[in-house]
């Protein structure tokens, strides 16, 4: 049994165990944590020495025992992952309370590593990356401090650093030339993960989203970059109105869901030039991509994991729950006027039962001026363009006939507002339109890549033309023509409205130095996503191919041993002076081995003791079998270390304290069977 009073190695080993669960917030249960965190403290107080008796056997068999129940009950819901990582935890804070041996020792410290890795499969940003490492060289801190409890804190950590350090190299090797897979299992979808937009829409939704400065994508464009008009992000396309809420139709879905039954994908026509760029989109635990109109996966390694609908929107064939990287070229002169569905028409012209008579009104008198369906949408637009509305984040609540209350009486809104009234409108005048929600915008970084954030999000929609087919209409862009220009940001800056929002600090950008401390943290957070993040089968191709040339089998062959050199030489430089220091001072060995046989009887030498002073210290609790062996052994050392010997008197010393040390050793075994 070993104590944990003043035990170094147990109260680090509580502290990464805490904190390792503590960043398992979302997926660990409540319950679970208030025990990791009851077991935390109960192991400090045993620590600080302000407790003395750690709970028995039959108590913690008991709490395992209902533990174990309670999580058998919820695991149906959790999923096997989360399940797992639930147990793993929860067995861990029953652990740590039980801690008595060496061996619960190691089963824990085992446990957190692998609880480490769970917490990547979360969290794979470069904060936590970088807090993830430091946990993980906490916990070989308390593995040398268990190794070696009579060395400093100081001592072991910088052993532990300096082994980081040395590992660093093997494991940008290892990362490069080892097969990039994928994860062996699949990553719960539940509700709570979800991020980003959804599939329905009601006016004030997007403005909510919009207070939102997390990022949404990345695009790195390979040539040409699309001007601020162009930048259209497509992401989903409502066609169910109910007079309040926008959604995707339950025909579409059961038509796209037919068509990939039977592996079938629309194919569009394309004509003109593209430009080609790659997408790195956040995890939002949903399918659907972003693209600009009109999108298509560019090479057979992202068409085999993109869908393309009939409505020209992007699908993955699995859910983002982790950083999705993808290459698309986008034909922006190429119309989306391809083969219509019998049911598109009828859709896109389906209408409320009731409600908005103001509206149905205006539209009937607007039909009877502007019989031609172009001239009726201009007309619309002019109103927008002509009345005093205005672009808000905060419009007034429109509860009943909201579009009238809105075209006709407050006048006030976000974009979602204005999409959502205009099409409304268009289906009243018979002509089939529908709502698209994406992004719109984003910051470009000196030509080097583009960030869209959450409060991109826009709303526009598409209006059906016999001749012409769909045609993109933005009303939000007629009343604040700053959004599509030059972003959200500069659009409701001359409301006010910045100040309350939580990206306020952007003010702060005409600092010239903040301004570009800011953008250094996203060239760095990219770089991470890039090459880290994104680093897959892909990427290690082009990489070993820009290193190697064309890829053969002899040279992929020479490039694996190559490597596998280069790791035995590392590994040469980094032990091989130790293994012959330790070869060449077999004196200073023997000592250090007569210390940890005294460690078997809980004596330890202080880190302000030298050899002598922890010889005399011991005198008086030691029987003499036992201190008269050790004195030998620490005058043998004295003499090695401070004073000069000729190579005869070193052989001797060498085996007199082996000599010294076995009797030590046969002493010590004697005392523990007493």
């Amino acid at each position: 049994m070993i104590s944990s009073a003043r035990n170094h190695a147990h109260f680090i080993l509580t502290l990464v165990f805490l904190c390792i669960s503590l960043s398992l917030l979302e997926p660990v249960m409540g319950w679970i944590l208030i025990l990791v965190v009851c077991a935390a403290v109960m192991r400090g107080a045993l620590y600080l020495e302000l407790h003395k008796h750690a709970p028995s056997i039959r108590t913690l068999n008991l709490l395992a025992l209902l533990s174990a129940i309670v999580l058998a009950y919820f695991s149906l819901q959790l999923g096997v992952l989360l399940g797992m990582i639930n147990l793993l935890v929860l067995a861990c804070s029953l652990k740590l309370m039980l801690l008595r041996s060496l061996k619960d020792y190691y089963q824990l410290v085992t446990c957190c590593g692998f609880l480490i890795g769970c917490g990547f499969i979360f969290h794979n940003s470069i904060g936590f990356s970088i807090f993830y490492l430091f946990l993980t060289l906490l916990l070989l801190l308390s593995l040398a401090c268990n190794v070696s409890p009579s060395s400093t804190l100081n001592a072991n950590f910088k052993r532990v650093a300096v082994m980081g350090a040395q590992a660093l190299p093997i494991t940008a090797l290892l990362f490069i030339v080892l097969p990039q897979i994928g994860p062996l299992w699949q990553m719960p979808t539940s509700k709570s993960h979800q991020t980003g937009l959804a599939e329905q829409v009601s006016p004030g939704d997007i403005a909510q989203l919009s207070q939102s400065a997390d990022l949404a994508f990345r695009v790195i464009f390979k040539d040409q970059i699309p001007a601020p008009q162009q930048r259209y992000w497509r992401a989903l396309v409502m066609e169910q109105f109910d007079g309040k809420t926008w959604r995707v139709a339950p025909e579409r879905k059961a038509i796209q869901n037919q068509y990939k039954r039977f592996n079938k994908e629309f194919d569009p026509a394309l004509q003109g030039p593209y430009f080609s760029y790659t997408i790195i989109a956040e995890p939002t635990h949903q399918n659907w991509l972003y693209s600009i109109d009109i999108g298509i996966p560019d090479g057979p390694e992202n068409a085999n994991r993109i869908w393309q609908s009939h409505e020209y929107q992007l699908t993955s064939t699995t859910p983002l729950v982790s950083n999705y990287q993808y290459k698309l070229r986008s034909y922006t002169q190429t119309p989306l006027n391809q083969a219509l569905f019998s049911v598109d028409r009828r859709i896109n012209l389906q209408l409320p039962s009731q409600g908005n008579p103001k509206t149905q009104e205006w539209v009937k008198s607007l039909r009877s001026q502007y019989p031609d369906d172009q001239d009726l949408i201009n007309a619309v637009l002019a109103y927008f363009s002509e009345q005093p509305f205005i672009y808000t984040l905060q419009p007034p609540l429109m509860q009943i006939n909201s579009v009238d209350t809105f075209l006709f009486e407050q006048q006030q809104g976000f974009c979602s507002h204005y999409a959502s009234a205009m099409a409304y409108v268009l289906r009243l005048a018979g002509i089939p339109a529908r709502l698209v929600t994406g992004y719109q915008g984003g910051e470009m970084r000196e030509g080097a890549f583009m960030s869209v954030y959450q409060y991109d999000a826009h709303a526009w929609i598409e209006a059906l033309h016999s001749d012409k087919g769909w045609q993109r209409y933005d009303p939000t862009a007629v009343v604040a023509p700053n959004r599509v220009e030059f972003g959200l940001r500069a659009a409701i800056q001359e409301a006010g409205e910045l100040i309350d929002s939580p990206f306020s600090l952007s003010r702060f950008s005409a600092i010239a130095w903040l301004n570009e401390f800011r953008m250094l943290l996203k060239d760095i957070d990219f770089m991470w996503t890039k090459w880290i993040l994104g680093f897959d089968k892909n990427s290690q191709k082009d990489l070993i191919k820009s290193l190697i040339g064309e890829l053969t089998p002899q040279k992929l062959a020479l490039f694996g041993v190559s490597v596998i050199g280069i790791i035995i030489i590392l590994l040469a430089l980094f032990f091989l002076p130790s293994l012959r220091q330790k070869n060449q001072d077999t004196i200073t060995k023997y000592y250090q081995k007569s210390e940890k046989l005294l460690q078997k009887l809980k004596i330890y030498r202080l880190p302000h003791q030298g050899p002598m002073d922890f010889a005399m210290s011991v005198e008086s609790k030691l029987p003499n079998s036992l201190n008269q062996p050790f004195m030998q052994v620490t005058h043998v050392y004295m003499q090695h270390q401070y004073q000069k010997n000729s190579q005869q008197q070193k052989l001797r010393n060498k085996v007199l304290i082996k000599h010294k040390w076995s009797a030590l050793k046969k002493a010590v075994k004697k005392q523990i069977k007493r």
